[in-house]
């Protein structure tokens, strides 16, 4: 299976999506970045289409959103609201981010929420929403620690096994590297908001966090490996998180970037 089908496939059995917490953490890039009447908006990864919904009330009636991703079942999810809201001034697209290309200096506003770490190259992306976007646009995205959900843990366990696991929250992992990836694709006025979510869980919540394979990375070597082997690396992971117990239980970090940048 490829990448990008692993990708569908997850996204497409979470119909279950929508819920008072997802809805709200991806609107709240609106509390950073807020469209105008009559602007032309771009939702990457748009899913069930809370983002793109939100910046359709912005923008008004002589605003345009459109909103793309390749999970069918959520764009369907997402078009049954946009028609129970009556919005007439969005347009959903089936297609795979990388892949779509409009015209240069179309767009005053790029949303992307809780995705761009998906993204296998996310230079090229930044290097691509920086020519989709109009002088004075700007990007709005969120993105997490790279210790969020336990990542390093999970990091670790593998390391213990010989196993290199690319830890898909590093690239955008802390302010330093945001603030460098969006320097080097010429994006400047870059704002960083650091919002804390996490909570301690119990010791057997947080071990059933992952269950020793599951990743969405392009280079995620546990796809080949065999169940002995998994049940081994497993095992390592509940033993670090049986070490950061305390008598609040288990620190599960969800630090989450909401970053804006503007193009020039």
């Amino acid at each position: 299976m490829t990448y990008k089908q692993e990708i569908i496939d997850f996204y497409n059995g979470r119909t279950n999506y929508d819920n008072y917490t997802t809805i709200n953490r991806a609107i709240a890039l609106f509390d950073y970045a807020i469209p105008s009447p009559g602007q032309w908006i771009l939702d990457v990864a748009t899913g069930t289409g809370n983002v793109a919904i939100k910046a359709a009330q912005k923008v008004g009636a002589n605003g345009n959103v459109i909103g793309i991703d390749i999970a069918t079942e959520l764009l369907k999810i997402a078009q049954q609201k946009i028609q129970a809201e009556n919005l007439s001034n969005i347009e959903l697209i089936e297609v795979d981010a990388e892949a779509y290309q409009p015209q240069p200096d179309k767009f005053d506003c790029i949303y992307c929420s809780y995705a761009i770490v998906l993204l296998p190259n996310i230079p090229k992306i930044l290097e691509n929403w920086y020519r989709f976007l109009k002088p004075s646009g700007f990007i709005a995205f969120t993105c997490s620690s790279e210790n969020s959900y336990l990542a390093l843990s999970i990091v670790e366990a593998c390391a213990k096994h010989g196993i290199t696991l690319p830890n898909l929250h590093e690239p955008l992992g802390t302010p330093e590297r945001i603030q460098h990836l969006l320097t080097q694709a010429k994006f400047d006025q870059i704002e960083i908001h650091p919002r804390q979510l996490g909570t301690y869980l119990s010791l057997e919540k947080a071990q059933s966090k992952w269950n020793g394979q599951f990743w969405l990375h392009i280079d995620n070597p546990l796809r080949e490996l065999n169940p002995q082997k998994i049940s081994q690396i497993k095992a390592s992971y509940d033993e670090e998180i049986a070490a950061l117990e305390t008598e609040q239980g288990v620190w599960y970090e969800e630090l989450i970037y909401y970053v804006v940048a503007r193009k020039p």
